[in-house]
C-alpha cells in the first residue's frame, strides 16, 4: 500500500473541518477532486473511512483510528521539514575529513579549533591519512591530499600552493660522508623518505637548477615513514639526508642544526588539494567548511611559510 501523502493530508483535513466543502476551501482545491482522493484512499485501504449522507459526514470507527495514525505521520513530516529548514539557516551535522598526519598537527589543528568555535553545532571527524582514494573508498566528505594533482571528473578540487621541499642534512653527517657538490653525489648518503613512490616503485628527487637544468636522482631510503617529524629526527641525528618542507625544518636551519644540501637546486613544487565529490547537494555545514578552509588555510600557510607565524598559531582575524 502506498497511502499517497496527499490522500492522507486531504483525509485529515476532511476529518478536522467536518465537511468536504470546508476542507476543500481550506486546502484551496475543488470539492470534486477532494472527493476523488477520499474514494481512492478507501479503495486502497479496502475499508470505509467516512459514511456520506446528504446532510453530514460520519467518521467510521476504523476511520477514527486511521485519522489518529495520520496525525502521527503528518506530525513527523512537519518535524522533518522543520529540521531541514533549520539546517538551511544554521550549519549543523557531522563532517568527516581525511588529512595527512603532519599537516593535521602543524597546520590544521588551529584551523579546526577556530572552525569548531565558530560553528558550535557542527561536529568534525578528522582522520589522518594521505590517500586521495580515502574520499571514495572510505566515505569521507573531504580529503586534504599532498602530492601529484588528482584528476577525476567525479571530484571537485581546490588547490593551495606549498613551498617546495628542501634537501637537508646534519653538519655531522656531511662532515662524515662529505658534502655533495652535484646531484650525482647524493647516492653516497643514506636517505629517509615518505612511503609514496612513483609508478615504478622508485623514490626520486626531481631537481632543477637556477639555470633550468633538470636532474632526476633515484635514492634508496634507509627509513620509510609518512611522519615527517620522524624523518626530521633521523636527519637531525645524522642518520640520513631527506627532503623536508621548509616549515618543518626552518627552525633547525636557522639554528645551524641542519644545513641545506645543493642549495642551487630546487625540488619540484607540490600542492595541497582539498577534494570533495560535488558542489551540488552540499549541506550548509559542508559549504561553510569549504569557505572557511579556503580562507584560513591560505592565511595559515602563508604565515607559516613566510615565517611571520609560528607553529600552533592562527591568523589574528578569524571571521565568518
Amino acid at each position: 500500500m502506498t497511502n499517497d501523502l496527499n490522500n492522507i493530508r486531504f483525509y485529515a483535513q476532511i476529518v478536522e473541518r467536518g465537511s468536504l466543502t470546508a476542507a476543500a476551501e481550506s486546502l484551496g482545491v475543488a470539492k470534486s477532486m477532494l472527493s476523488q482522493h477520499l474514494a481512492a484512499l478507501e479503495r486502497e485501504l479496502g475499508v470505509l473511512l467516512i459514511r456520506r449522507t446528504s446532510r453530514r459526514l460520519e467518521i467510521t470507527e476504523i476511520g477514527k483510528r486511521y485519522y489518529a495514525q495520520c496525525q502521527v505521520i503528518l506530525g513527523e513530516i512537519a518535524r522533518a521539514s522543520s529540521l531541514a529548514d533549520s539546517a538551511r539557516t544554521a550549519p549543523r551535522g557531522k563532517l568527516r575529513i581525511a588529512c595527512p598526519v603532519n599537516f593535521a598537527q602543524v597546520v590544521m589543528a588551529p584551523v579546526v579549533a577556530a572552525y569548531l568555535a565558530m560553528y558550535p553545532e557542527v561536529d568534525l571527524s578528522l582522520a589522518v591519512t594521505n590517500r586521495a582514494n580515502a574520499l571514495i573508498d572510505e566515505g569521507f566528505d573531504f580529503a586534504l591530499y599532498i602530492g601529484s594533482p588528482v584528476k577525476r571528473s567525479t571530484l571537485v578540487t581546490a588547490s593551495f600552493k606549498l613551498d617546495a621541499e628542501v634537501l637537508v642534512a646534519s653538519p655531522a653527517l656531511l662532515a662524515r660522508a662529505g658534502t655533495p657538490r652535484s646531484p650525482g653525489d647524493l647516492g653516497a648518503l643514506s636517505s629517509a623518505s615518505e612511503h609514496a613512490a612513483d609508478a615504478r616503485g622508485r623514490h626520486l628527487w626531481q631537481l632543477t637548477r637556477v639555470d633550468g637544468t633538470r636532474h632526476s636522482v633515484q635514492h634508496f631510503p634507509r627509513l620509510l615513514t609518512d611522519d615527517l617529524w620522524v624523518i626530521r629526527e633521523s636527519v637531525l641525528a645524522g642518520c640520513t639526508i631527506a627532503a623536508l618542507p621548509p616549515l618543518i625544518c626552518r627552525d633547525a636551519l636557522e639554528a645551524g642544526r641542519l644545513l641545506r644540501v645543493l642549495p642551487d637546486w630546487t625540488l619540484k613544487e607540490v600542492k595541497l588539494q582539498l577534494l570533495y565529490r560535488s558542489k551540488k547537494g552540499l549541506t550548509l555545514a559542508a559549504r561553510t567548511l569549504i569557505d572557511f578552509l579556503s580562507r584560513h588555510l591560505r592565511a595559515q600557510l602563508r604565515g607559516l611559510q613566510d615565517g611571520t607565524m609560528r607553529l600552533g598559531t592562527i591568523p589574528a582575524r578569524v571571521t565568518r
